[in-house]
């Protein structure tokens, strides 16, 4: 068992890994950033002249040949991730990747195989789910103060449009959208909590997309109605590339009661009959879940335990998104073929 700081290296170095991952390493008593690496290595020696113990590798290659090195997040994008993932736990490295961990389920799936193989850890980074308000959510539906049947209601909008504004992030995610809709990028978290909430399989998906520019690849804004095994539904909605969006809602309401979780009021409230009964977080949400999502990393290195959530949510959760997205693209074809 490892005593000593976990020696880490960052390869990527877009918006989530400068603002949120690497700062958290850097923040972490149990955490030490030895090394960083983007296809732009002018990205990584700005990130590098911030944290003096951290070196610039110009290839992730060289970055996964360090001994020193212990550990690496993975913050590329998704078509690239699996494949870096997969050279990295081949390299003897523990890996936490960011979300989703591939664009289709066959990666995935190798993903998988090649932890196994090398034995070595795999965290897939599902951040929000980590931390006292989601999990008292769940001890809510788990001691069934809600009753039974669930209905879910998520909506998370993101990506605002704004091509001359901000360039560089319109062109980044419109080459995304060019591997998969919303459902597939921003859907992996709500997937994600689904599963964590609902801990039952899914029995049906039914989905439409749609299109607000001709221009985009594929629907930016998507809708998805899911049933699951035990009997709950939820209503999903996803939207990306609008000037203005709405809050967005995350409502579990059953018959016994209503939960709603607020993430930027970061609450979790639970009414029943004429109680409501409330978790507040003091400190700043999305900090707090980096920090729990890298200490429960490290915690499984240390102790040579399987990561959570790991390979098998990772899969479960893009197996999901992708028939979401798949229902997406029926509609949208069935669309095209009435005009």
């Amino acid at each position: 068992m490892l005593d000593r700081p976990i020696r880490m290296g960052v390869i990527g170095c877009g918006d989530i890994a400068v603002s949120r991952h690497i700062p958290t390493i850097h923040a972490h008593p149990d955490a030490m950033l030895l090394a960083v690496c983007d296809a732009d290595p002018s990205r990584a020696e700005t990130v590098a002249a911030q944290y003096p113990m951290a070196s610039v590798e110009k290839d992730y290659k060289d970055l996964l040949a360090r001994n020193d090195i212990d550990a690496v997040i993975v913050a590329t994008p998704p078509w690239v991730t699996p494949l870096i993932t997969m050279e990295a736990l081949r390299a003897g490295k523990h890996v936490l990747c960011e979300k989703p961990m591939a664009v289709d389920g066959d990666t995935a799936r190798l993903v998988q195989e090649t932890e196994r193989e090398t034995g070595k850890r795999v965290q897939v980074g599902f951040t929000y789910r980590h931390g006292p308000l989601l999990e008292s959510l769940r001890s809510w539906i788990r001691e069934g103060r809600l009753g039974a049947p669930l209905v879910f209601r998520l909506g998370i909008f993101d990506e605002v449009w704004d091509p001359e504004g901000h360039p560089e992030h319109y062109e980044r995610l419109f080459r995304t959208m060019q591997h998969g809709s919303p459902s597939v990028h921003d859907g992996a978290h709500v997937a994600d909590f689904l599963h964590f909430l609902a801990e039952s399989k899914v029995a049906s998906v039914e989905s439409y997309g749609l299109k607000t520019r001709p221009e985009f690849p594929t629907s930016n804004y998507d809708v998805s109605v899911i049933r699951f095994e035990n009997g709950d539904m939820a209503k999903v909605e996803i939207g990306w590339f609008l000037p203005h969006f709405p809050k967005g809602e995350f409502e579990v309401a059953g018959p016994l009661g209503l939960a709603v979780f607020d993430r930027f009021e970061q609450y979790v409230s639970l009414r029943t009959g004429t109680k409501t009964e409330t978790v507040r977080l003091e400190e700043d949400w999305a900090a707090s879940c980096f920090r729990i999502q890298l200490s429960k990393f490290i915690v499984s290195i240390r102790r040579d335990e399987p990561c959570v959530p790991g390979t098998e949510e990772g899969l479960q959760s893009l197996l999901l998104t992708k028939a979401m997205e798949q229902g997406v693209q029926a509609h949208l074809s069935r669309s095209d073929a009435k005009c």
